[in-house]
């Protein structure tokens, strides 16, 4: 018997277990830097299938290695929940998919082990379970990073400069699909980004009586919104540009002129490149806007995410096990998203997939959202993944790695990490 025919047998055998274990880890959604039951949750299962592991990553994070070898094989996936309104109250919910991409790469480490015991793996293979993806309760990270406790917003950067990827030659990762029009999302281009803080500042006064002695910080913030819109003209379509500025304080009561307005907004692009252009111009607007009305303006950025770019190489691979799994016409190639995550950071250094997959009902982010086709989205995904990380095994010639893998990492840390 092949060794693939072995494994896809094998995980079909375990098709209970993991059907349970999807389950279970929907039922637990935490937030970011929060996984603690989650973590255990995972920590439990690995050890009643006698994998060794570590704990307390990044606070919750987690990883399992296996096999041994001189190619490294990761399987990343994120542990936590997203923050959404249900009946007016605002709940962690595992409507990103989360709690299925741990059950999908769980899986897959779980038949990988298995033929490792029986001597037939022949490489590494480590799984990354990261925290805080979701890009959420800034002010709780920002209140952890004073203590110590992190170094920056998300997990995986977090795990990036501590050294857990180091060695790692290339990537696997799974995520929940927004097209449901096919079964398999293929070699799609996540957006990267930044956050801005902008804040007007003003003069107050007596709204009715003398708001000619005032200066109205509100005027800056909404001639400043204005020419936000304008700047999408300055960029092509295809550069995926994505603002969308908030007023998150518009002032303080009805009757004086607002002396102080924030407002905040991601600044989103395809490219690096043209995420700091888009970041230029929107600083310039702003400073420009609180000038023309004789106001300051303080402007505030924060580091968010990468644009994640995938390998091709590893993609070909990941195609070929598709195509074992569903047909051509089931797999949707080459999606273009405004959405944004930190395996754009891990993409960077390492060659990574990530692969999108259907299998439930509802819409991401809300509080309807449900797996209703397990069989696809555990089974059918850990099978491609399976597959792959096989194909990756027995042909040698196929593997493919960053060999300025720590060049690049200084250059993140140094010039993305350390961006203020």
């Amino acid at each position: 018997m092949s060794r693939k025919r072995e494994a896809e047998e094998l995980l079909l055998s375990l098709q209970e277990e993991i059907f349970e274990l999807g389950d279970q880890l929907f039922e637990l959604p935490e937030l970011g830097f929060r996984e603690e039951s989650t973590s255990q949750l995972i920590a439990g299962y690995l050890d009643r299938a006698g994998i060794d592991h570590e704990d307390g990553i990044a606070m919750t994070g987690i990883r399992a290695t296996i096999g041994s070898g001189d190619y490294h094989i990761g399987l990343v996936t994120d542990l936590d929940a997203i923050a959404v309104s249900d009946n007016g109250k605002t709940i962690p919910f595992h409507s990103c998919g989360h709690s299925s991409q741990n059950t999908i790469m769980l899986a897959v480490m779980r038949v990988l082990h298995e033929l490792e015991k029986r001597g037939k793996l022949g490489c590494k293979v480590t799984y990354l379970g990261a925290p805080a993806e979701e890009y959420i309760e800034l002010e709780y990270r920002q209140k952890l990073v004073e203590q110590g406790k992190i170094r920056y917003y998300s997990g995986k950067q977090n795990m990036i400069r501590d050294g857990y990827f180091d060695g790692i030659d290339c990537v696997f990762c799974t995520h929940a699909m927004g097209d449901l029009t096919k079964k398999f999302d293929f070699a799609s281009v996540l957006s990267g980004f930044l956050t801005k803080k902008v804040t007007f500042k003003g003069v107050a006064a007596h709204s009715g009586a003398s708001p000619f002695l005032g200066k109205n910080a509100l005027h800056g913030a909404n001639l400043f919104m204005q020419a936000v819109s304008f700047l999408y003209e300055q960029f092509p379509y295809e550069a995926g540009i994505q603002i969308h500025p908030i007023i998150t304080n518009g002032g303080v009561a009805m009757n004086v002129i607002p002396d102080t307005v924030v407002v905040e907004s991601y600044v989103r692009a395809l490219t690096n490149e043209t995420l700091f252009s888009a970041e230029e111009k929107f600083d310039r607007a702003a400073k420009a806007c609180a000038q023309a009305l004789g106001l300051e303006c303080e402007i505030e950025s924060t580091v968010g995410y990468m644009p994640l770019r995938q390998s091709d190489a590893l993609n070909e691979i990941v195609y070929r096990s598709l195509l074992d799994v569903c047909d051509k016409s089931d797999i949707l190639t080459g999606t273009v998203s405004g959405a944004s995550g930190d395996m754009g950071d891990v993409g960077f250094l390492i060659p990574t997939i990530q692969l999108g997959y259907a299998g439930y009902e509802g819409r991401i982010h809300s509080n309807h959202f449900v797996i209703t086709d397990k069989k696809l989205t555990y089974l059918d995904t850990a099978k491609a993944i399976l597959l792959s990380v096989l194909e990756l095994i027995e042909n040698p010639e196929l593997r493919m790695r960053n060999e300025n893998f720590q060049q690049d990492k200084q250059t993140y840390l140094d010039s993305w990490l350390s961006m203020k």
